[in-house]
């Protein structure tokens, strides 16, 4: 517990004491910076780090981010990295209030499932007792990256895990490429592309990345289909990971982050101050 937000449990005293004045000291700059006012922003339970997409954009606005429940915040952002988390405490502090993201709470590789199946017709789960042939193997948790490929058909599948269809997004190269999608306010800002190499195909490990829009990468009909995901995910602000399948050149949303990071550390710094001022841009439209 800090005096001006509320850390990691366990963190050392003197770090605590060197992020409370580092807070202070940023947080005067931008006070005087924006001729005497200071927005806050209250992004809680969890205390965003300076990685967050979120952090980012509060820096470029000179707000205040805080993860204490302050009295009348400017903006409220219900901010848990969690599968499965709970607004309640934030909800009960601000009753009357907006709050971004209050009801995305279950983020499960099963709900992603359902909704996808919901909003796209389609799915990628299948049941490893009677699938033959190759599967990919998850945990339901997010964000865990330890996708494997295993043989089906499976006697006694992991408990807490689930299967699905090995999707080939190899390019020419032999990368294998993720598509990352920021979503806020049920658009699309824009588009990454993240190229991976084999042994890293499972993990969040990029070796490059490219900045797109939307059009050069979706169809007008998958950016409708994804709009659609994110009202039926409930997400006002998130990121999600999606794969395009060489098989049949469908697009299949494999992860939801509702506590992004970004943009990618491989994307060049100029495509990185272009994308963030997008964010940024969708971000203030969205509050």
């Amino acid at each position: 517990m800090g005096l001006r937000n509320n850390y990691r449990q366990g963190m050392p005293f003197f770090e605590v004491i060197t992020k409370d004045i580092t807070s202070l000291i940023r947080e005067g700059i931008y006070f005087i910076q924006n001729g005497g006012n200071l927005p806050v922003w209250v992004a809680a339970p969890t205390y965003p780090s300076k990685k967050t997409t979120l952090s980012k954009i509060a820096r470029m606005n000179r707000v205040r981010l805080t993860n204490k429940m302050v009295t009348n915040p400017d903006v409220i952002v219900y901010f848990e990295n969690t599968t499965y988390g709970s607004a309640s405490a934030v909800q009960e502090k601000y009753p009357n209030a907006r709050i971004i993201n209050v009801d995305c709470q279950d983020i499960s590789k099963e709900r992603v499932h359902v909704v996808h199946q919901e909003a796209l017709g389609y799915s990628m789960n299948l049941n490893p007792q009677t699938h033959v042939g190759l599967a990919v193997e998850k945990s339901d948790e997010n964000a865990v990256h330890d996708g494997q490929e295993v043989m089906c058909p499976i006697a006694s599948p992991k408990e807490n895990s689930v299967y699905q269809i090995v999707l080939d997004n190899a390019n020419d190269n032999n990368e294998y490429v993720d598509i990352r999608v920021p979503v806020i306010d049920g658009k699309i800002p824009l588009v990454y592309l993240k190229f991976k190499t084999l042994k890293n195909r499972f993990t969040n490990k990029a070796h490059r990345a490219t900045l797109h829009t939307p059009e050069e990468i979706f169809s007008s009909e998958e950016i409708e289909q994804i709009e659609k995901y994110a009202v039926a995910m409930k997400v006002d602000f998130g990121e999600f990971d999606i794969l395009r399948h060489k098989g049949n050149q469908k697009i299949y949303i494999i992860d939801v982050n509702k506590t992004p990071y970004g943009p990618p550390e491989p994307l060049n710094k100029r495509d990185q101050t272009i994308a963030l001022k997008k964010l940024s841009d969708a971000f203030m439209q969205l509050i």
